[in-house]
């Protein structure tokens, strides 16, 4: 490949989480030559997706050399079950008229590995918002054939030391016995006002309580605080001291979203979240982007050329590669090139477990958002999904829920008292009928927050922000879209790509026989 590859291009793109993705396919759609390059054998850095099998490497790779995975740390894994299964002795259990009623599957480790491929687990899951602008992007660039959606199909919330549904529908809200029908007027009414408010209108609204907060706001509407919790934690999912204006502004999305695919206002990926990458990964090379993988770069300088232009040079694999664009994920740039201006972080405290139950009995198979209020005065949310084997996510029979909340001690200090409320961690025997599901598996890992917007030192390099705590992709989004318009100003971001059927190659097109006058005919009949 060394040999093959050019040295020149107009942009070269380093990483490839979620920003990075969108800027190299909205690059190539517009013809830009994009060389798009990663350090890993996978796509999708912090944003990928692992079987079983790749988690458990990623696993080693971090304790291992902490030096190589800087970005992950406090990283512990625990097992709740044996490494091999029980002698199967008795497939069922008899009935009294002798028929064998098939018995539940005992889960072990090496049942794991042996199905390590059905696994498909986010190193950050998020949800779209079915009218978010990740979804509307899909829609319009027509990278949404590349992918498949679930929707969300329940919002939960943690009130009164139980799971509660949330009433997300009009329809909901006045099916629901949890308030009386006062409660129901008056939260509809409140809503209803948030859904109407543009933006200047909402700022001029709202303009005496920029110093307040939005909980204070609620109550000073008259909600009750059980609408107060529905409202504050459920739907906004924030906390006591959420900013007012911040509020309504969350509220307004989930409101805006309802109803477009499904009864929330959430769609969930198909195979994880990082699948998503991948589909612009692929636009970009359907127009022509050049992918190299377990490529890392060795350095990157800027040179002045001809007419006061800066060339942005690489060196990688002992080739030289020349771009005037240089994009690249703030994990794999040089910290010399990275702006020192001061940005405030929170790092962010992750967990992921596997059950062989879901949180909350349903009719049918789930794909839950619970939001948990904190569970200690000053403490922060914490939002948690879970998925089932329909989402290609696990085999049949488990399912894969994930904690994400801002760092305050250790991950799993900060998660764990959370963790213990819905499931069973004791371990022992899998059979027996437990109030909550059993916990197979569990890992507890921090990551640092790079989310906050990078600046360059140096023309020509653009600095891609990692992954953030929130619940959806906005701001991947918003950021690629900006170094877009630094790196082509004017084009139009991410236009339609046709679709296969749409294409005609001139040297495939059939013409017909040439039309041919005849002159001769034609005047004769006028002689005549």
């Amino acid at each position: 490949m060394d040999d093959d590859l050019p040295t020149d291009f107009q942009v070269i793109v380093v990483g490839t989480g979620m920003v990075e993705s969108i800027v190299a396919a909205a690059c190539s759609r517009i013809h830009k030559n994009v060389l798009h390059l990663d350090s890993s054998d996978h796509y999708g850095g912090l944003w990928a997706s692992y079987n079983f099998d790749g988690l458990q490497k990623f696993i080693k790779e971090v304790n291992s050399d902490p030096e190589k995975q800087v970005q992950v740390y406090n990283l512990r894994e625990q097992w709740y079950i044996e490494k091999e299964s029980p002698s199967e002795e008795e497939k069922g259990e008899a009935k009294e008229d002798g028929k064998t009623e098939p018995s539940k599957k005992i889960w072990s480790q090496a049942s794991f590995a042996a199905e390590y491929r059905k696994f498909n687990i986010d190193m950050t899951p998020k949800l779209l918002f079915s009218r978010g602008p990740l979804v509307e992007l899909l829609i319009s660039s027509n990278i949404a054939r590349y992918a498949e959606f679930r929707c969300v199909t329940r919002v939960l919330t943690w009130l009164d030391d139980h799971l509660v549904p949330v009433p997300c529908s009009r329809a909901d809200v006045f099916a629901t016995e949890a308030v009386g029908i006062v409660e129901k007027r008056m939260l509809m009414k409140m809503l209803t006002s948030i859904v109407a408010y543009n933006e200047e209108e909402m700022n001029n609204e709202f303009k005496d309580w920029n110093d307040k907060t939005f909980k204070e706001y609620l109550t000073h509407k008259g909600l009750t605080p059980n609408l107060i919790h529905y409202v504050l934690f459920a739907i906004a999912g924030g906390t006591d001291a959420m900013p007012c204006l911040e509020g309504v502004r969350e509220c307004k999305k989930f409101l805006m979203s309802l109803g477009r695919y499904g009864n929330t206002p959430f769609l969930w990926p198909m195979y994880g979240s990082g699948e998503l990458p991948q589909c612009f990964c692929r636009l970009c090379a359907v127009f022509g982007g050049v992918y190299c993988l377990n490529r890392p770069i060795d350095s990157v300088e800027t040179k002045t050329v001809e007419e006061g232009k800066t060339k942005v040079v690489i060196e990688s694999k002992s080739k030289t590669l020349n771009c005037e664009h240089l994009v690249i994920g703030i994990n794999e740039c040089p910290k010399d090139l990275v702006s020192p201006e001061p940005a405030e972080t929170c790092d962010i405290s992750k967990a992921v477990f596997i059950t062989n139950g879901t949180i909350m009995k349903s009719e049918k198979e789930p794909l839950t958002l619970l939001r948990f209020p904190p569970l200690v005065e000053g403490g922060g949310a914490v939002t948690v999904l879970e998925v089932g084997p329909a989402t290609g996510s696990c085999p049949k029979g488990l399912f894969v829920v994930y904690f994400i909340t801002n760092k305050v001690s250790d991950a799993e200090t900060d998660l764990r008292p959370y963790a213990d409320k819905i499931f069973d961690l004791s371990g022992g025997d899998q059979t027996e009928e437990t109030d909550k599901p059993k916990c197979l598996w569990s890992l507890f890992y921090n990551v640092k927050d790079t989310s906050g917007a990078a600046g360059s030192a140096a023309a020509g390099v653009h600095v891609c922000s990692g992954p953030d705590a929130g619940l959806d992709f906005d701001r991947a989004v918003e950021q690629a879209e900006q170094i877009f318009k630094k790196i082509c100003p004017g084009e139009e971001f991410l236009p339609r790509a046709p679709d296969p059927e749409e294409i005609v190659f001139e040297d495939d097109v059939t013409h017909g026989p040439e039309f041919q006058r005849e002159d001769e005919d034609a005047d004769g009949d006028a002689k005549e």
